[in-house]
């Protein structure tokens, strides 16, 4: 850059030299041109030109070419760096399994659909049909000095009634609801119990066995047959009312409200299927004074069945 402007300095030097050349030229030009006609003057003129200009060319000083600073060179080039590259890790993904396969359950079928049996209806049989088809096995009791009523246990003619009703008498007979009357032997009975067991003669009789009752539960319906009163067969209905124990002893009654009248002691108390469930036995009448109704107690045979079974035997 410094070489440049001294080139620079000295081209314009020049360049002035040049053009003081050249007015020089054309200004001895127009003299000669000017003093043609007097040859000697002419020449001195030209002569005098030439020497003046000499003279002024002789004077012009030698350029002397300036320098305007030292030339310090470039400083050395220093390459860069190699280029290092940067290396790029590489990126390793971390492998996650896949959750292990679950296999569905095995289908298993519905069970092929099994409609419960519907259960047998238990058949409704009319309490009419029922008391007309058990009315032979209830039988009226007479002694020379009391009437009751009792019922066959058995086929082999096996009756039981109460013992109230038989005591002190000479003589049992047995009558049937068709008429038929036999002749009755006592052959068991127990006071505290108030309970006998005649026998009759003969087999196949119609009867009310043992055995084939539950307990009834209060409010279930109960009938009560016999020969009350004038000695006609008659039915009252009630319900179980309770069960209860009496001071005769630690026995338990049934206790109902179906009407019990003198000659029904010793007559069955039947549920609504025609079940022997209880033996009539008495009924209160008053209570501190005053009269009392509906209050009728049937022995429960459910409890007596193995005893009264000890005493036929």
């Amino acid at each position: 850059m410094i070489s440049q402007k001294i080139y620079l300095r000295y081209n314009r030097t020049m360049k002035f030299r040049n053009r003081m050349f050249y007015f020089a030229c054309i200004l001895l030009a127009t003299i000669s041109l000017l003093s043609c006609d007097t040859t000697e003057e002419t020449l001195n003129i030209e002569s005098t030109v030439v020497a003046s200009i000499n003279e002024a060319f002789d004077n012009i000083p030698t350029p002397t070419p300036i320098i305007l600073a030292t030339y310090t060179p470039l400083p050395t080039y220093t390459p860069f760096p190699t280029y290092t590259p940067t290396i790029i890790p590489t990126i390793t993904p971390t492998y996650t399994p896949l959750p292990t396969y679950t296999p569905l359950p095995t289908y298993t079928p519905l069970p092929t659909y099994t409609p419960f049996p519907s259960p047998t209806p238990t058949p409704i049989v009319k309490v009419s049909t029922m008391l007309d088809k058990i009315k032979n096995s209830v039988v009226k009791i007479q002694t020379n000095s009391k009437k009751g009523s009792g019922v066959v246990i058995r086929e082999n003619g096996i009756v039981i009634t109460n013992y109230h009703v038989i005591a002190g008498g000479n003589f049992i007979t047995v009558t049937f609801h068709n008429g038929a009357t036999k002749s009755g032997t006592l052959i068991a009975s127990d006071i505290p119990r108030d309970i006998a067991i005649i026998s009759l003669f003969g087999e196949g009789y119609e009867h009310l066995a043992l055995g084939e009752s539950q307990i009834p539960e209060i409010g279930d319906s109960v009938y009560a047959l016999g020969y009350p009163l004038r000695g006609n067969y008659t039915v009252t209905a009630g319900i179980m009312s309770s069960t209860v124990t009496l001071s005769k002893g630690p026995y338990k009654y049934i206790q109902t409200d179906a009407s019990l009248n003198p000659g029904n002691s010793g007559g069955p108390l039947v549920d609504e299927y025609g079940n022997l469930i209880g033996i009539n036995t008495s009924r209160m009448e008053t209570s501190e004074g005053r009269p009392v109704q509906g209050v009728g107690y049937a022995l429960l045979v459910k409890e007596q069945e193995d005893y009264i079974n000890g005493l036929i035997k």
